[in-house]
């Protein structure tokens, strides 16, 4: 049983090295309300990793070789791609009014010219390539509710919707998740939209928080399993996770307000580093050092700047912000818990043999630290 539990951890650890090879796209869905002539007009600006969806994938999913070579493949299988895409966007993207779909314009989408301007502009090809679709429709009298819709395989999206006059609502959704309905019955009006509760908004970034984690964080995941090996004492652990926690909450807070930065071509080396480090502590020594919260710190303070890129690129309003990051932690803490208890169930029960050690966590610890080593020399090409 014991055996058989440790293959099935290195099978899952070796698919999340090949899950890793460079930081996914979360899609940004920026939504606006402006007045027209023939009515409130909405139009929506999608920015998505333009390759991964050409693929009809995922950015979590689809991996390098795959887009680089659509890239260097000939250009009428590219421009194929593209046109099945913005095929599929215009049948799977939805702006709802009072439940039922209203007609799309499709005004701009990534195409072969604007993808070789890209290579012109970024000759290395820096994955990913973030373009836009653009979409409007007009919104018919009387509406009361609209929502929105993007397609699946655009998987997460942070959505922001503003009305005429009044700051933005965000929102993060899940694959092919249906918006909450958004309130127009007052466009044109002194008064104030209905506003989503307060509550409701910070579950989502909760959920959010989590999802970083469970299922997406394979880095987490083997961050926490790394500290769990060397040291199963739930009391010490804990304070370890908390420590990533706390450093990745003033992190997050902080580039998120523009006052750090740092680029992905040092964050995620580092993050592959310091689970290297852990890893290979977990082979030179029985005992915990005092470096090793440190180290975890570390690691949550970099994660932090990684993540607030993609709170930046929608932009958080300073009303929403102290409440949105707190959220997101919670569930940040939530998904490191619930890897912790995972590890406990799967392994706790003979942390306290004699041969837990050379048996258990030096095997594993071998193999957290080649993925860590993997990732960190292919983040640095």
């Amino acid at each position: 049983g014991c055996l058989r539990m440790l293959v099935a951890a290195l099978a899952v650890m070796v698919g999340a090295a090949k899950a890793a090879a460079h930081p996914a796209l979360a899609t940004v869905v920026n939504v606006r309300l402006v007045s027209s002539d023939g009515g409130p007009l909405v139009e929506a600006v999608v920015t998505h990793d333009a390759l991964a969806y050409a693929l009809n994938d995922t950015s979590t999913r689809v991996t390098d070789p795959q887009m680089y070579a659509l890239l260097d493949g000939p250009r009428g299988e590219l421009a194929a791609a593209l046109q099945d895409g913005r095929e599929r966007f215009v049948g799977g993207f939805r702006i709802l009014a009072d439940g039922k779909a209203l007609p799309l314009q499709l005004i701009e989408s990534p195409t072969v010219d604007r993808i070789d301007d890209w290579l012109r502009m970024a000759p290395t090809k820096p994955l990913p390539c973030k373009m836009d679709f653009v979409v409007r429709a007009t919104l018919p009298p009387g509406a009361r509710s609209m929502r929105v819709r993007a397609p699946e395989v655009l998987d997460n999206v942070m959505l922001s919707v503003t009305l005429p006059g009044h700051e933005p609502a965000y929102l993060p959704l899940g694959p092919g998740e249906e918006s909450p309905g958004f309130d127009v019955s007052r466009l044109g009006t002194q008064r104030p939209p209905e506003t989503l509760g307060f509550w409701a908004v910070a579950w989502r970034y909760v959920s959010l928080g989590y999802r970083h984690i469970i299922p997406e964080g394979h880095d987490h995941e083997l961050f926490i399993l790394g500290l769990f090996l060397l040291n199963t004492r739930l009391r010490d652990v804990f304070w370890q996770t908390t420590a990533f926690t706390v450093a990745h909450t003033c992190t997050l807070t902080l580039a998120t307000l523009g006052l750090v930065a740092a680029p992905p071509t040092i964050v995620e080396p580092v993050i592959a580093a310091s689970i290297a480090f852990i890893a290979i502590e977990n082979l030179l020594t029985r005992r915990v050092h005092p470096w090793r919260t440190a180290v975890a710190f570390v690691f949550g303070l970099v994660h932090g700047m990684g993540f607030a890129a993609g709170l930046r690129e929608i932009g958080l309003p300073g009303s929403q912000l102290a409440a949105v990051i707190i959220a997101f932690n919670v569930g940040v803490e939530g998904g490191h818990l619930t890897i912790l208890a995972l590890a406990y169930a799967a392994l706790g029960w003979w942390r306290n043999r004699p041969w837990f050690r050379p048996r258990i966590a030096m095997p594993l610890s071998v193999v957290i630290a080649a993925i860590a080593l993997y990732w960190f020399v292919d983040r640095l090409a």
